[in-house]
C-alpha cells in the first residue's frame, strides 16, 4: 500500500493495521509459498526449525520504556510514577516487584506493554499474541512496536519481527531502533543474499535458492535479490521459472543480462541482443554478451551457401573464405591491396568472400595460372594460418594451437584432420570478444 498526498499520516496508520492483518492472516507464511517462492518441502523445514528455536529472556536494553516515544498514551501523574518505578524494577531485575506494580496500570496501555515486557525479560514464549493484538489496537504506539519485534525474535518469526522493527523505527527514529531494523534487515536479508552468491559461485544451486528465497520472504523488493534467484534458476536450467521470478524485477539493472541470458539458451537471438543492448553502457559485460548474440544471431541468417560451408566435413579453400569473412564481416571493411584475376571463382557461390580475403592477404590466389583453387582442400596448416592473419588484421590475439611447439593444456585449439567447417566455426567464435560456444 503506497501512501501519497495530504493523508499521507493517515495513510501509514491504516497501512499498518493493513500489513499487520495480512501477516496475521498468513501466520504460516513460511509454511505456503508466496508469489510461488518457497517449496512445501522448504517450508515443513522452516516451520520444525522455528518451533524448536528455544526462547530467550531479554534486558530493558534491548526494550524502550513504555512511557516513551511517539504515540504513547497520555496517563494520570498516579500511573506514571507507578510506571516508572516498576520500569526502574525491571531494569535493576525485580521482575517480581516490577509485575506486581505494573498489574496496578494493567487498564492503561503502556500498564499492558510493561507487563508484555515484564514477561520477556522473563523468558515467556507466548507474549507476541498479547503485543500483536496491542499493536493493532495502538498502531501509532512506538514503544509496542519495537517490543512486539524482540518478542518476534526471540520465537524465530523473522517476517514479523522484522516489520514491527520498520514499523518501529518509521514511527520512532532514534538511532537504536533504526539501528534495530537495519541490523536485523543486514542479518536476515542482505547477509543472507551474499551466502546465496557464494552458494551460486560454488554450485549448490539448491541452497543458493533457499537462502535467496528466505530474504525474498522477508524484503521481496530487496535490491537485485529476485534478479539472483533468476540466476541461480537459469543455471539449474529452469528458463520460465527464472524467467518469471524476473517478473518481479523489471527494471533492475540486472534484469537484461538474465533475460538475454535465456533467449540465448532458447536460440532466441534477437531477442538477446535487443535485451543486451538495454544493458547499461558501462556494463562490465555489455560488449562481450552484444558481441556473441550479434554473431550468433548472423549464423541464424547466413546464406545457403555460408549454412553448407559451416556444416563441411572436408573443408575447401573456397569454403574456409566464406566462413572466415562471414564471420567476422568487419573484414570486409578494412582497406587492403589489389584483386588478381581468379578465373575460377566467377561463378563460385563464395565469389565475395574468396575476394575479399586475397584483397586482404587472409588467403594467396595463384598469381601464375590466375586462379584461387577454391575447391581444393584447406590443409589444418593453411587454416591455422589464415585464422591467424584474420586476427592480427581484426586487432585481436591469435589463437594458441595445439599443434605449436611448447602449448601443452586444453586451453589450446586444435582443428583435426580433415578441417570440418565446424571446426573453423567454433575456432573464429572463441577468439571473437564473448563469443563463447
Amino acid at each position: 500500500m503506497r501512501c501519497r498526498g495530504s493523508d499521507e499520516a493517515g495513510c501509514r496508520h491504516t497501512s499498518s493495521r493493513v500489513r499487520l492483518a495480512e501477516l496475521l492472516a498468513g501466520r504460516a507464511a513460511l509454511q505456503r509459498t508466496v508469489s510461488g517462492r518457497l517449496s512445501l518441502v522448504l517450508a515443513v523445514a522452516i516451520a520444525a526449525w522455528l518451533t524448536a528455536l528455544p526462547t530467550q529472556a531479554v534486558t530493558t536494553r534491548e526494550l524502550p520504556s513504555p512511557l516513551e516515544g511517539p504515540g504513547a498514551p497520555s496517563l494520570t501523574r498516579s500511573q506514571t510514577r507507578s510506571l516508572q518505578r516498576s520500569w526502574r524494577e525491571l531494569a535493576d531485575g525485580d521482575l517480581e516487584a516490577a509485575a506486581k506494580r505494573a498489574g496496578r496500570a494493567r487498564d492503561t496501555v503502556p500498564g499492558q506493554l510493561l507487563a508484555a515486557q515484564i514477561r520477556l525479560a522473563a523468558g515467556e514464549a507466548d507474549v507476541k499474541p498479547d503485543l500483536v493484538a496491542l499493536c493493532d489496537r495502538n498502531p501509532d504506539y512506538a514503544g509496542a512496536w519495537i517490543t512486539l519485534s524482540v518478542a518476534a525474535e526471540r520465537v524465530g518469526d523473522e517476517i514479523m519481527a522484522l516489520f514491527a522493527a520498520r514499523r518501529g523505527a518509521e514511527l520512532w527514529s532514534d538511532p537504536r531502533w533504526t539501528g534495530r531494523a537495519e541490523e536485523l534487515e543486514g542479518r536476515w536479508v542482505t547477509e543472507r543474499l551474499e551466502r546465496a552468491r557464494g552458494l551460486l559461485r560454488d554450485g549448490s544451486l539448491e541452497s543458493a535458492l533457499t537462502e535467496t528465497r528466505m530474504a525474498l520472504e522477508l524484503a521481496p523488493d530487496a535490491p537485485g535479490a529476485a534478479v539472483l534467484e533468476a540466476e541461480i534458476l537459469l543455471a539449474a536450467g529452469r528458463l520460465d521459472d527464472a524467467e518469471a521470478a524476473l517478473a518481479d524485477a523489471p527494471d533492475s539493472p540486472g534484469s537484461p543480462l538474465i533475460r538475454g541470458r535465456i533467449a540465448e539458451l532458447r536460440g532466441d537471438w534477437q531477442a538477446a541482443m535487443e535485451s543486451y543492448a538495454m544493458l547499461p553502457a558501462d556494463h562490465p559485460e555489455r560488449g562481450a554478451a552484444l558481441d556473441r548474440a550479434q554473431i550468433r544471431w548472423r549464423l541464424s541468417v547466413l546464406p545457403a551457401h555460408v549454412d553448407k560451408a559451416m556444416a563441411s566435413e572436408r573443408l575447401s579453400r573456397g569454403e574456409l573464405a566464406v566462413i572466415l569473412v562471414s564471420l567476422q564481416p568487419r573484414l570486409e571493411t578494412l582497406p587492403g591491396g589489389s584483386i588478381p584475376v581468379m578465373s575460377d571463382i566467377v561463378d563460385h557461390p563464395g565469389q565475395r568472400e574468396i575476394v575479399t580475403a586475397v584483397r586482404l592477404g587472409i588467403m594467396d590466389a595463384d598469381l601464375l595460372d590466375h586462379r584461387f583453387h577454391p575447391e581444393a582442400p584447406a590443409s589444418p596448416a593453411a587454416v591455422r594460418r589464415a585464422l591467424d592473419r584474420a586476427a592480427v588484421l581484426l586487432g585481436e590475439s591469435p589463437a594458441r594451437w595445439c599443434e605449436e611447439e611448447d602449448v601443452v593444456g586444453s586451453s589450446c585449439t586444435s582443428l583435426g584432420s580433415p578441417v570440418t567447417g565446424e571446426a573453423v566455426v567454433n575456432a573464429v567464435l572463441d577468439k571473437a570478444p564473448g563469443a563463447g560456444r
